[in-house]
């Protein structure tokens, strides 16, 4: 069952990765997001079948069907690297769950409607994460029209998670005799369960302000020259998803895999001391590691201090 999983997550994380490269381009034009698909090189639209992601472009082996002319291999390493990450979050998501009890009815269970929740905001994670890598790594550019309404996007998506489990808690306390004697009026169990329920929402408004500000002043400090004002922004955006303390961790991963990465390429003789180099995709590697594994980082952390 696993393997299924992660097939059906490879399959709609491919079709965000053409999404993604889509989005990306259009970004770095500063084309309109709207319309249809077409050709980079003779700029055809493209037809419904032209479009499957990984299989279309092996089956015209990276060719343009009208032109023929050779398209970039960047957009199946993205369709494939976006299917690899989103089907590896379906199984990570969905490893626990018995699909052999699975009915109609399970559909509304709280535990699976918060796992599809948590779900699909960390698609949508990833999927801006994968646009803003493409952006900042080929033009160190992180476009405002991508970055700006993804936070709105995270911020309201939170916030409909947190009321949902909060509006469920007062849902289930409702259902019996005892329940009740818990709600406002006779108790306040239900208000101190309600801001614990909430805490991920508020802690991830505080890490966007946090990392968000942190990185502000040390464009202050360094008079512009140690980073941009679209980190500021992923900065604020990763800390609202990651919350606390993930986001954190996140941070700290992204300056020491920079820090090795500019320390590889100064060796290699690819780039000088001083020589700027775009810190958004660290940023986005620094996120997806704590993503995926930040439970068990934070956890070996804690351990490791003790």
């Amino acid at each position: 069952m696993g393997n299924i999983i992660f097939v059906l997550g490879f399959v709609v994380g491919s079709v965000l990765g053409s999404f993604v490269k889509a989005i990306a381009d259009r970004s770095l034009g500063k084309k309109s997001f709207w319309g249809r698909s077409y050709c980079p090189k003779c700029r055809h639209k493209l037809a419904w079948y032209d479009l499957f992601p990984v299989v279309s472009y092996i089956y015209l082996r990276g060719k343009c069907r009208y032109c023929h002319k050779k398209i970039g291999i960047e957009y199946l390493v993205v369709e494939v690297m976006m299917g690899i990450l989103v089907g590896f979050l379906f199984w990570q998501s969905f490893k626990n769950f018995q699909f052999s009890d699975f009915s109609f009815q399970s559909i509304f269970n709280f535990q699976f409607s918060v796992t599809l929740l948590d779900l699909l905001l960390k698609i949508f994670f990833i999927t801006t994460l994968a646009v803003l890598f493409l952006t900042d790594l080929k033009k160190m550019f992180i476009p405002d029209r991508v970055v700006l309404p993804a936070i709105w996007i995270g911020l309201i998506f939170l916030s409909l998670i947190t009321l949902y489990k909060i509006g469920y808690l007062y849902y289930y306390l409702s259902q019996s005799p005892v329940g009740r004697l818990l709600l406002p009026l006779h108790s306040e169990y239900f208000q101190r369960h309600a801001i614990i329920l909430a805490q991920p929402l508020f802690y991830g408004i505080l890490m966007g302000f946090l990392i968000g500000g942190f990185f502000l002043s040390l464009i202050i400090v360094t008079s512009g020259k140690g980073m941009g004002g679209g980190d500021v922004k992923l900065g604020a955006f990763m800390g609202l998803v990651l919350g606390f303390p993930q986001a954190i961790f996140a941070v700290v991963l992204s300056f020491l895999i920079g820090a090795i990465f500019a320390v590889a390429l100064i060796i290699s003789g690819k780039k000088h001391f001083g020589q700027t180099i775009p810190f958004g995709p660290f940023l986005v590697l620094g996120s997806l590691i704590m993503l995926f594994w930040g439970n068990q980082i934070v956890d070996w952390y804690l351990h490791i201090g003790i």
